[in-house]
């Protein structure tokens, strides 16, 4: 979904006064039923603060963590905020970003990006945030120059993840594409190799590269296919990270599961601790220059359909 920038941001306090009556606005049997306000990537200056809002400065710009939790549940104890049980994520469960002002319910899901250009740090809070965590979750100080990194996807949050791995780790980075215009943006952020999944023996192409092998394969599409080409991919003893939310089901030969000892395991967005984590270092000089278009929020439609039909190299913006 494409970013917004520029949305004015209230803060409702620690009551949530201004939050509840949002919300009991609107009566759902779904997360977003019609009428909905789209967009949960959203950065914007805060412009009011409720009776008991505190730590947030008014006129002074953040990017929204839109992962709101309840901080009580058994995920959110355990650290997966993310992926609490009651969640109230900002341009899903409630009322988002593509308009003039978003309510917040709490000052602590707001982060500070000085120094990083609006555009970029919209699109942090979300296809950052995901590249970043699915790169954690594979271990990247343990690579080395003789290891490989698979990354299958070069969309939006694929190259964020390309520029993100060849900053944090010395492992080659590996890219599977089927789009030629994909593959080439990869190649120039600095991809070691990139192949088409398709074709009869770009598996073989990607095992070439790195002389242990394929350490780790992250999939940000989420297809069968894709899926079938990561751990066909990965080494012995490797880890397939799934991300991607494309759809299907995928029939996995189990005995091959332990006899190349491979591990699963799935990773959605991330915790407001690694999202600040991110932002810091961007903040630090990590570059990611990831092709960024902005849009105004009147082409919100076009630029979800361009979305649809894989128009979109990187990201686009969109600016109220």
């Amino acid at each position: 979904m494409p970013a917004a920038s520029a949305t004015a941001i209230c803060i409702s306090g620690k009551a949530r006064s201004i939050w509840a009556t949002v919300r009991s606005s609107r009566s759902r049997a779904a997360a977003s039923t019609p009428p909905f306000t789209l967009g949960h990537e959203p950065l914007g200056r805060v412009a009011a603060l409720g009776p008991e809002a505190e730590g947030a400065e008014v006129g002074r710009s953040y990017v929204i963590y839109p992962w709101i939790n309840c901080g009580t549940c058994q995920p959110c104890r355990a650290g997966m905020t993310q992926v609490c049980d009651r969640p109230q994520t900002i341009g899903t469960r409630v009322d988002g970003a593509y308009s003039d002002h978003v309510i917040v319910p709490d000052s602590r899901f707001l982060v500070a990006h000085d120094g990083i250009d609006p555009n970029l740090a919209c699109t942090l809070a979300c296809s950052g945030l995901t590249a970043y965590s699915a790169l954690k979750k594979v271990g990247l100080e343990s690579l080395t120059s003789r290891d490989s990194l698979l990354i299958v996807g070069a969309g939006g949050v694929g190259l964020t993840a390309l520029c993100l791995a060849k900053a944090l780790c010395d492992a080659c980075i590996v890219i599977a594409e089927i789009d030629p215009a994909k593959r080439e943006a990869a190649l120039g952020l600095g991809a070691d190799r990139v192949v088409d999944s398709r074709g009869e023996t770009a598996v073989g192409e990607a095992q070439a590269v790195g002389s242990d092998g394929i350490a780790a394969a992250i999939d940000f599409v989420g297809l069968p296919q894709t899926m079938m080409f990561g751990l066909a991919a990965l080494r012995k003893g490797g880890l397939h990270v799934h991300v991607g939310l494309f759809g299907g089901a995928h029939s996995l030969s189990l005995p091959p599961l332990a006899f190349r000892m491979l591990r699963i395991a799935g990773s959605y967005v991330g915790t407001l601790t690694e999202f600040r984590e991110l932002v810091a270092l961007v903040q630090q000089g990590l570059d990611l220059p990831v092709p960024i278009t902005p849009r105004p929020l009147e082409e919100a439609g076009a630029a979800l359909q361009d979305l649809r039909d894989g128009k979109v190299l990187g990201r686009v913006v969109l600016k109220p």
